[in-house]
């Protein structure tokens, strides 16, 4: 399913691509042959994968990472650096919205230009479009996708055997026209103005980021991916969701944004000075709304999921269990905290192999150099060894392997820090 979207990079010119998804890894991997001068990646989580990317796009590469749009946020440590230390091959961030996660708020919070593109048919004119605007103004982009499940483009409605061959056979022609293509040579400029973050350094990054976003600001104003319909009505309706216009009258006024940041705000002023009234219609957080200047005349609905009753607080086997809600491994950081507010309150903390991998190891350590005391559930599937191997280099040696869930219960009454491993999922 993730053919076509490692197709329209590939095509585009990337060379380095980044995921933390195996199933993307496999569809890059189909591409290996075909397009020699391209190297891919599958890394142990998405800040590494964020990481390898822009050091790429540092030294001139034109690089992606492909995510899905929940996966982003766990890579927002070098995300939030980037838009300031700046690029000089393309970077593009290829967020594929499978869930109801926008990634669209991150747009302002890092100061990154973030595309939305709806359609799979207009996938490759986004794309070539986020990669423009990333080497003109060395800043990487987000581009929002939707993820339908699109496999090789024409293949719709065609046996399983058909597309198959159909790619076989792309594939065989882009390996022999592309099997004499040179290698891009890296270069990298040593420029501590631009790679240190002292105070100094930082206000004229600052400076000239702000520069950058008015710039591509500009560009926006004239993409066509901005589309306005006019129907003479005084009403007026603002959006970036094609979707969450079903409800209103055909003869309402629509301007359709795929660039949520920076809001091209000339277009959005002249469109709302053409009615009396305008209705921004977007996500929870209220990204557009946000960005327009005079909101005399702008009447906001943030559209929300459907409402969930709060979950009661979740307790197990006399514990009080504590997940990673706060991101991967946040349930260590959680419980410690928990443990030095309340030390008599039994806690489980919850939390994966992956996550441990991710960012459980400094809080970890963390959690022993302050000498709390609490039990750590660690999920896992084939890297428990892995972990024992590095707590033992922590100087830890309590922990157990449980074969039963139910095993759970005899750590209760323990008093000091406690790690269990239980292969499965709780």
């Amino acid at each position: 399913m993730h053919e076509n979207v490692c197709k329209i990079l590939i095509e585009n010119g990337v060379r380095l691509i980044y995921t933390a998804d195996r199933s993307i890894g496999n569809a890059l991997g189909m591409f290996k042959n075909a397009y020699r001068t391209f190297h891919y990646e599958v890394s142990i989580n998405e800040k590494v994968a964020y990481e390898l990317a822009l050091a790429g796009s540092i030294s001139s590469k034109k690089t992606a990472c492909i995510f899905s749009t929940e996966e982003l946020y766990e890579a927002l440590d070098p995300l939030m650096s980037s838009a300031y230390t700046g690029v000089i091959g393309g970077f593009v961030v290829l967020c594929m919205k499978d869930t109801e996660e926008e990634v669209t708020p991150l747009g302002p919070f890092s100061k990154l230009p973030v595309i939305v593109s709806e359609h799979p048919d207009l996938l490759n004119r986004t794309i070539k479009y986020a990669y423009s605007i990333s080497e003109k103004y060395q800043i990487p982009v987000i581009v929002q996708a939707e993820d339908r499940g699109q496999g090789v483009k024409g293949s719709r409605g065609q046996g399983e055997g058909t597309e198959d061959a159909k790619l076989r056979s792309y594939l065989d022609r882009m390996e022999t026209q592309n099997s004499k293509l040179k290698t891009q040579n890296s270069k990298f400029v040593k420029d501590p103005a631009r790679w240190a973050a002292t105070p100094k350094f930082r206000l004229q990054l600052h400076k000239l980021l702000n520069e950058k976003t008015e710039k591509i600001r500009e560009e926006f104003e004239q993409y066509e991916g901005n589309t306005k319909t006019i129907h003479g009505s005084n009403t007026g309706i603002i959006t970036s969701k094609r979707e969450f216009l079903e409800f209103y009258s055909e003869d309402t006024n629509v301007l359709y944004l795929s660039t949520v940041y920076p809001l091209p705000v000339n277009l959005v002023n002249t469109f709302i000075d053409g009615v009396e009234e305008v209705y921004v219609i977007e996500g929870e957080y209220p990204v557009i709304e946000l960005q327009i200047p005079d909101t005399a005349k702008v009447r906001a609905e943030h559209i929300k999921d459907t409402p969930k009753r709060p979950k009661p607080e979740e307790t197990m086997y006399g514990f009080e269990v504590v997940r990673d809600k706060l991101g991967a491994a946040s349930s260590i950081n959680m419980a410690h905290g928990i443990k030095k507010l309340e030390p008599g309150r039994k806690i489980l903390a919850v939390t994966f192999e992956d996550h441990f991998f991710h960012s459980g190891m400094p809080a970890f350590v963390n959690t022993l150099y302050n000498n709390s005391a609490y039990v750590l559930l660690v999920l896992t599937n084939e890297r428990e060894e892995e972990i024992r191997h590095i707590l033992d280099g922590f100087g830890f040696h309590n922990y157990h392997h449980i074969n039963n869930v139910s095993e759970i219960e005899n750590f209760k009454d323990r008093e000091d820090l406690t790690v269990l491993f239980y292969r499965g999922i709780v």
